[in-house]
């Protein structure tokens, strides 16, 4: 294997691992949106496809959404990297 393909695998392990973080980050706040605007402890797909929405349109997640989206990119861009360089996966 290649050093520099071994490198650009090491760096998207903590990427994944912030991802991963943000993402159940992500749906506890978007339960907990549901759950205050429904008044239920386990409120249904709709209120949680509705409470999507204010969460995705609320700027005091903006900050969550910003890093989710720099993690996702940042685990997606080495195997990006590794598949469309000269020579490609053999």
């Amino acid at each position: 294997m290649d050093s520099g393909i071994f490198i650009l695998l090491i760096a998207q392990g903590p990427c994944f691992a912030l991802w991963a973080v943000l993402s159940f980050r992500a749906v506890f706040q978007i339960r907990a949106i549901a759950a205050s605007r429904s008044g239920q402890m386990f409120p249904g797909p709709v209120s949680f496809l509705s409470a999507m929405g204010v969460w995705l349109k609320d700027p005091s997640h903006r900050l969550t959404r910003g890093l989710w989206t720099l993690s996702l990119l940042g685990t997606m861009a080495p195997s990006l990297v590794i598949a469309f360089e000269t020579g490609g996966v053999e």
